[in-house]
């Protein structure tokens, strides 16, 4: 009876340990994971917290950055500094739509905007006929133009907008994709709704 005893008692422990000597629970993190290195998520933060907002963890490398800068010659610019937006799109927003869809007459977006440089997110609801969906914005602006697609995470679709801005109204095209395949296509007019 001690035999078996010691025995089991043996097996569970190589049982307990053998997981320590598979590697469980390690993560490997490659020099080559895209998630490392975002560079416009990068910027947003820098922006948003300033250059020198860093955790704990971050402080030796940003010293050790400080010193290598110091090092080099200094340049004339102190700092780069990002151009303003072409326009500000932050705030409210509605969006009406006519298509080539029979749905399309009675189809509006309501969308409030938050802009980060270039950078556009944003919330809302659509309303089709009667009914009003909660939708989620995110998009771009640059000189040519403003990109926005609003994704209807309940019903698949997708809203792709391309808008330009004509004296203080944005107007352009929409595209609705369902299920990723063009459904309906049509003409976009955007205005600031009232506070």
């Amino acid at each position: 009876m001690r035999m078996k005893s010691i025995l089991s008692l043996a097996l569970i422990l190589i049982i307990l340990a053998s997981p320590a000597w598979a590697g469980c629970g390690r993560w490997v993190v490659r020099d080559n994971t895209d998630f490392l290195a975002d560079p416009l998520f990068d910027a947003a933060m820098e922006s948003s917290t300033g250059i020198n907002a860093t955790s704990g963890s971050e402080a030796p490398a940003a010293e050790n950055q400080t010193e290598d800068e110091s090092s080099a010659p200094a340049s004339t610019e102190t700092a780069v500094q990002k151009a303003a937006p072409v326009i500000d799109l932050a705030g409210k927003w509605k969006i009406s739509m006519t298509g080539d869809g029979s749905e399309a007459a009675g189809r509006s977006m309501d969308i409030i905007l938050i802009q980060s440089a270039d950078r556009l997110q944003g919330y809302g609801t659509i309303t089709e006929g009667s009914s009003d969906v909660t939708a989620t914005a995110t998009g771009a602006v640059s000189n040519d133009g403003i990109s926005l697609e609003v994704k209807v995470g309940s019903q698949k679709k997708d809203y792709r907008l391309d808008l330009v801005n004509e004296g203080g109204r944005l107007q352009g095209s929409y595209e609705l994709y369902q299920a990723e395949k063009l459904a309906e296509s049509g003409n976009a007019t955007v205005s600031r709704s009232g506070s």
